[in-house]
Parts: C-alpha cells; structure tokens; sequence
C-alpha cells in the first residue's frame, strides 16, 4: 500500500501557464508572522494564503480575539479542485497556497497529522512554476525519497504517510525562479479552520 502518488504533468502546459497567471494576479499573498511560545515569533520563509472551511455554511472565526471571515474557494479553481477529486476519489474543503519565492524560500520538515484532518488523511498538492525539489523522509528508517516536483505536477501523500513520514520543500543552494503550491485536504472540525487561517493568514504587521 503506497503512502504517495506522483503524477508528471496532470496539468497540461496550457493549463499550468494559465493557473501561474491566476494565481500571481489574484492571490493576496502574505507573509505569515505568528508567535510560539517555545520560539518567540515565527516569520514563514514563503508567501501564503488558503480558501475554504470545515463545513459547508460559513461563519466568522475568531481566533484570539480576531474575526477571521472565511475565503470562498476562487471560482477559477472550483474546476480544478473538482477534476483532482474525481482523478482520486476524495473530497476536499480547503486549499492551502504557497509561493516559494527563490532558492531561500523552503518548509522544514514536518508532518500534517493534526488530528482534525483524521487517521490517514489523503493530501494533494499541485506545483505550477519553476521545479523544486520535495523530500518524504521516513519517521524510524530515516530514509529520504527525493521528488522533482515540476510545473503541472500532482503528487498525493495518501495511506500511512503522515503517521510515518515527514516532508520538507528544503532551501536551495543554487538560484530558481517562484514556484507555486496548492494544496487540498479535508478539514473536519472547526480546530482546523481556526489552524488554517491563523498560520497561512495573518500579515506580517499584526
């Protein structure tokens, strides 16, 4: 039983242009700040946004105080999410984007086994842009698998990936252009929504 799947090119080069376009143009990308108490404040070294919510009517969230009004999903990428839901017979409610802006941008490893996203949640994620490396590292073994993730690409952490391994986007040592990631899962309970727009929304100044 696989713990990933990596389709080359799901997206056609028509359709990856077109969704680089979008979501350069529309997307109010922000530079997340946050604090942890066990490190202070946390600035992400990448640009983020998210769309969507743990159930179908929507509320305002509030998180420490703040109101947070939920994103609707954009309607250019309702077709998209709908043609990645029928490839691999899952449903999802929430889209997380990521721009990695150059090599310095990256994600340290870790893994999305939040209870609020269930057992074996099934997470997909597209790339759009320049190629960046993606690493699945086993949680005992310590074995690395390296992905080439390029412009038009689906790759699925599915099964017991989450329970088990645990994945980065590491910093480059040579220049690359933005690379762009949309990621779908399944949210459940409103933890999840509160989780999301906490850490993939609020502005650097705040």
């Amino acid at each position: 039983m696989s713990h990933y799947q990596h389709v080359s090119t799901f997206l056609s080069q028509k359709e990856s242009d077109y969704l680089l376009e979008r979501l350069n143009q529309e997307v109010p990308w922000t530079q997340v700040k946050y604090y942890k108490p066990e490190r202070g404040y946390v600035i992400t070294p990448r640009l983020t946004w998210v769309a969507g919510f743990h159930q179908e009517t929507l509320y305002p969230l509030d998180i420490k105080g703040r109101t947070y009004v939920p994103n609707l999903v954009p309607s250019w990428l309702v077709e998209l999410q709908s043609a990645i839901e029928n490839h691999l017979n899952v449903k999802y409610n929430y889209l997380l984007f990521s721009l990695y802006r150059d090599e310095q941008d990256s994600i340290a490893y870790h893994s999305d086994n939040e209870t609020f996203l269930g057992y074996n949640p099934n997470i997909a994620s597209i790339t759009v842009g320049a190629p960046r490396v993606f690493k699945l590292r086993h949680n005992h073994t310590k074995e690395v698998q390296p992905f080439d993730l390029a412009h038009g690409d689906l790759f699925v952490m599915k099964n017991d990936c989450q329970r088990n391994y645990m994945h980065t986007i590491p910093k480059q040592s040579v220049k690359v252009k933005p690379r762009i990631s949309i990621t779908f899962r399944k949210a459940l309970n409103e933890s999840a929504s509160k989780n999301y727009y906490k850490y993939n929304t609020m502005n650097f100044n705040d």
